[in-house]
Parts: C-alpha cells; sequence; structure tokens
C-alpha cells in the first residue's frame, strides 16, 4: 500500500486510466487515499478529502470510482498488486540460487511491513473482513505466496518429505506475517528495539528453519 513502486497496468485498477496524463491522476488519487488513512483512518478518506488532497474535482475521483467502497477496494487491491510485481520479479530472475532468493523474498516482505503505516494494514484487515471481492483477492495473493515458498523449499531440499516441506512452509508464512505486528510501530512489546534489528532477529528465524 505504497505509493511505488509501478505494477504492470494490464493487471491492476490503474488500467482504467487509458494515457500518461490519466494515469497520473488516478495514481494521485490513490496516493492522496493512502495518506489519508494512514492520517486519519477509512473515516477521513472521504471522496471529497481524497479529491482535495490529490489536487483533482470529486468528478475525477468519481469519474473512477463512483462509490467510496469501489476506491477502497481499487485502493487495497493495488497495494497487494504492488508487494506481488516485487516478488514476481524476484522469482522471474535467472540463474538464482534458491536459497538465497528465498530469503531475500522473505527480506523484502519485512522490508515492505517497516515501510507501511501500521493504520493502513488494519484499515486493509478490516476491509477485508467485510469485502467479499477483496477477501477472495488477498486470499488468492497469500496462497500464490505460500506455493511460491513451497516451490523453492522443493528446490533447495530435493530430500525432505513432504510433511517437512508442508511444515516449514506455514512456519516460514507465521513468521513472515507476524511481523506486522511485531515490527510496526503499534507494537507493544521491543519497542526500545530499531526495525532493522527486529527484522534482522527474524531473518535469522527464517535462515533456521531453511536450513
Amino acid at each position: 500500500m505504497e505509493p511505488s513502486p509501478e505494477i504492470n497496468l494490464e493487471d491492476s485498477f490503474l488500467s482504467r486510466a487509458r494515457y500518461p496524463k490519466a494515469r497520473k491522476r488516478l495514481q494521485d488519487i490513490l496516493d492522496a487515499t493512502y495518506e489519508l488513512i494512514a492520517e486519519e483512518g477509512l473515516a477521513g478518506a472521504s471522496q471529497e478529502a481524497i479529491a482535495k488532497r490529490a489536487k483533482v474535482t470529486q468528478s475525477a475521483v468519481r469519474h473512477y470510482f463512483p462509490t467510496k467502497e469501489e476506491l477502497l477496494l481499487a485502493f487495497f487491491k493495488v497495494g497487494v498488486e504492488r508487494f506481488r510485481y516485487v516478488v514476481d520479479a524476484k522469482l522471474r530472475e535467472p540463474n538464482r540460487d534458491h536459497r538465497e532468493q528465498l530469503l531475500e523474498i522473505i527480506s523484502t516482505h519485512y522490508d515492505w511491513i517497516i515501510r507501511t503505516e501500521d493504520v493502513c494494514y488494519f484499515e486493509a484487515a478490516a476491509f477485508w473482513g467485510r469485502n467479499p471481492e477483496f477477501r477472495s483477492f488477498r486470499e488468492s495473493w497469500y496462497q500464490r505466496l505460500t506455493e511460491s515458498y513451497l516451490d523453492l523449499l522443493k528446490k533447495i531440499h530435493p530430500t525432505w518429505s513432504s510433511d517437512k516441506l508442508s511444515d516449514t512452509t506455514f512456519q516460514l508464512m507465521t513468521l513472515v506475517l507476524g511481523g506486522w505486528i511485531t515490527m510496526g510501530n503499534t507494537r507493544s512489546v521491543y519497542r526500545g528495539t530499531a526495525e532493522s534489528d527486529l527484522k534482522d532477529k527474524l531473518l535469522r528465524g527464517a535462515t533456521r528453519l531453511i536450513d
């Protein structure tokens, strides 16, 4: 849910804008949505406030998103798409050591957690709970990520049993996704520890699981 990086427009809500100027306007709307949710939560992300922050008219916002629900769906889906794009790019890198590749993807996930405002993550979780389309989209992405972990583990340890591969994949996913709770600014423990140090601790745990 960050303002960057760029993503594949063919698979994104950004494909609603056909021309560069329109894509920039649409990107400004989504970035304004991110800023408002981070500052004020979903309640503060009205179409009027988003239009004002993005420096566009309310009619421009409604042109792409007739309702606030559609805008929020686009916003949260694009957030997932951006991270998926980064991971997919790493998975496509040729001639990579599979162990390094898996650890790099996990490290990238932790970097994403550190850069994302906590409130945006929790608002996304709440939206996931009440919007069936986003729930299906997000669950599909996590299933795909899980399968990527499993596939890399099979290549790293071709002699491991299916049970061990499955168990380790589950443990890695839990270690990664738990970072949203234990590394964020709202964490209730380790508040005096730098996020980079917490990331290193988690990566050491992931390394032990992989090895």
